[in-house]
């Protein structure tokens, strides 16, 4: 009989795994070559430190400010600590358990009971002290525990993702702001200056009214347009303070006490030129792809676990140790106690099909997920390739706004010079600098929407992370 009980469980074995329908992967989404707005011949050229391609040391000074003061960081770094605990944890059952006991307890039976009428009314007592080792080990044929260290692993990887994301999020989030703040800032500059212009047309037209030169008329439109540029420069204050209070918040400060540095020769950078890269590299880049990805290799080890249900769980025992009712004796030879169970074995006959459903649900999320990760990807491409169009549309609208620009300012020029010579009169020269002016803030507003775009689009790309988790990166996961 001994000769047939491997025979038996390879056979139960078999029968099982005939029984299971093969679980096939999902194939990996294809990817297009390029991107619509970017040359595949470029390398990506994002780098980690995103935010310093735009060489705005103010900037940089905020961005690595927040990323090291918000209690958001701590939160993803304690959030992959956590994902590294539950990896040792779920790989320490791979290995043999070992436990130590030690106890000491007094007994007495009822002598109303069948043992006391046979004992004629008498009782058993007395104590007993017991040191004892227990070992157990769960042997890992079919793989159980080995994917259940693979979901650990992919659950550290969500975590990772989740860190990655926290980092970008706060970067971008104080990116946003503080290119709001320079716009409110440099807004407000130039409408002191059109205020300038403005209240000096309200007082030439005055004049002009009292010569008959001008009109009424003239004149309260005059002061309406100067009143309109006082209302906007109240609420560029109103949007350079807010933004400056967002800064001081992200940078966990008094808001009281924070300024953000604004020295006199400061000026807004250049749009960057971001090259891409292939579409591929944001599956290892983008942190959210990446915890779509982690989340698929989650669902293939459950599925596999799932799997391990059919097949029969064999694990190893033993205890050995010493009994005694004195303790002097305790750790005599004679006082020794074993036991040791070589093999048990544990396996499924009859469960009203609680496995086949719990297979067939974790084969339909992992499908489901599948389908949600595809869509992330297209998702993905499509911020992408919309963050190169904005940056696009913003440096062309600057190349024109230049263009018109330089033109203005010649016009304004034009004007000084024919009131210089007495050929005009000075309401012409502060309305050709009022237009020049105006023009300006257009300018500030199409490079603050290139800045904005690019940082956009730095985001889209996943910041600059290049570094691949453990494990794979796309639908079909890790085999």
């Amino acid at each position: 009989m001994n000769n047939r009980l491997p025979l038996l469980l390879g056979l139960a074995v078999a029968l099982q795994g005939c029984s299971i329908e093969p679980f096939v992967l999902a194939p990996d989404p294809e990817l297009p070559s390029s991107y619509r707005k970017a040359s595949p011949d470029e390398p990506n050229n994002v780098d980690v430190r995103w935010w310093r391609v735009y060489r705005d040391p103010v900037l940089d000074y905020l961005v690595e400010g927040v990323l090291e003061r918000n209690p958001y960081t701590q939160f993803g770094e304690l959030h992959v600590a956590e994902g590294q605990a539950g990896v040792l944890s779920t790989r320490a059952d791979l290995f043999p358990n070992l436990n130590f006991g030690a106890s000491r307890d007094e007994s007495h039976t009822s002598t109303n009971t069948p043992l006391g009428e046979l004992l004629q009314q008498g009782t058993i007592a007395g104590q007993s002290n017991r040191i004892t080792t227990n070992t157990a080990w769960q042997i890992d044929l079919w793989g159980r525990i080995a994917q259940s260290v693979e979901l650990a692993k992919a659950k550290l990887g969500v975590a990772e993702a989740t860190r990655r994301s926290v980092a970008l999020v706060l970067a971008r989030e104080v990116a946003v702001a503080y290119w709001q703040f320079r716009a409110a800032e440099a807004d407000y500059a130039l409408l002191e200056q059109i205020r300038a212009e403005r209240a000096e047309a309200v007082r030439l037209i005055g004049m002009r009214l009292d010569t008959g030169l001008n009109t009424e008329q003239d004149l309260l439109e005059a002061k309406v347009g100067l009143a309109r540029v006082e209302a906007e420069m109240h609420e560029a204050v109103v949007k350079r303070d807010m933004n400056e209070q967002e800064l001081a918040i992200l940078m966990v400060v008094d808001v009281k006490d924070f300024r953000v540095p604004s020295p006199p020769e400061y000026a807004l950078p250049e749009i960057p030129t971001v090259a891409p890269g292939l579409p591929a590299t944001i599956l290892s880049r983008r942190p959210d792809l990446m915890d779509s990805s982690e989340r698929l290799r989650a669902l293939i080890a459950q599925e596999r676990i799932a799997e391990t249900a059919f097949y029969p769980s064999i694990s190893l025992t033993s205890r050995y140790g010493f009994a005694s009712q004195d303790l002097s004796d305790l750790t005599k030879h004679a006082s020794r106690e074993f036991s040791f169970v070589p093999i048990s074995l544990n396996l499924p006959i009859f469960d009203a099909g609680r496995n086949r459903a719990n297979l067939e649900a974790a084969r339909l999320r992992y499908q489901q997920h599948v389908n949600v990760h595809k869509v992330n990807i297209l998702i993905a491409l499509r911020q992408v390739d919309d963050g190169l169009t904005q940056v696009q549309a913003a440096r062309e609208r600057l190349s024109i706004l230049d263009e018109a620009l330089e033109a203005s300012q010649r016009r304004a020029d034009v004007a000084a010079a024919r009131y210089a010579v007495g050929q005009s009169n000075y309401l012409e020269v502060t309305r050709a600098q009022d237009n020049s002016l105006s023009l300006q803030r257009r300018q500030v507003r199409s490079r603050i929407d290139g800045l904005m775009a690019s940082t956009m689009l730095m985001e889209a790309l996943g910041g600059g992370w290049n570094e691949s988790l453990e494990g794979g990166q796309t639908v079909a996961g890790a085999e």
